[in-house]
């Protein structure tokens, strides 16, 4: 029988990550999934970065996480994923949708090219 442990999603870099023993007295605690993420501090500017950028676009239109960077960090892989990072935690917040090839995708489990989108909000 496979047991399930418990996940909680990084604050810094938007992915998954699993309970673990060495967690187990401040589990409640833990926000980050790694000694990296930790030292890697917020990604508050990039998210507020992408969501100025889709809100100059406009609804119903994207952007290319490229888009948020300079000329010369555009090639940068590093500065990049960052970039991708920042818009992990805003899908999770609710605030963006990431799409490939216009279809909505799981922050959590995309490769390849993206684009970035505004939330659709549902009306009541």
């Amino acid at each position: 029988m496979k047991v399930q442990l418990e996940e909680k999603i990084c604050v810094n870099c938007g992915l998954a990550f699993s309970w673990r023993k060495k967690w187990e007295k401040d589990w409640n605690q833990v926000k980050y999934c790694s000694q990296r993420c930790k030292k890697g501090g917020g990604k508050e500017l990039l998210k507020s970065e992408i969501l100025q950028l889709l809100k100059q676009r406009g609804f119903q239109k994207t952007i290319c996480p490229s888009e948020i960077l300079s000329d010369s960090d555009k090639k940068n892989k590093t500065k990049l994923e960052e970039v991708r990072m920042a818009a992990r935690l805003l899908c999770h917040e609710g605030k963006i949708q990431i799409t490939q090839k216009g279809r909505v995708v799981d922050p959590l489990n995309f490769r390849g090219p993206i684009r970035l989108k505004l939330q659709v909000l549902e009306k009541e």
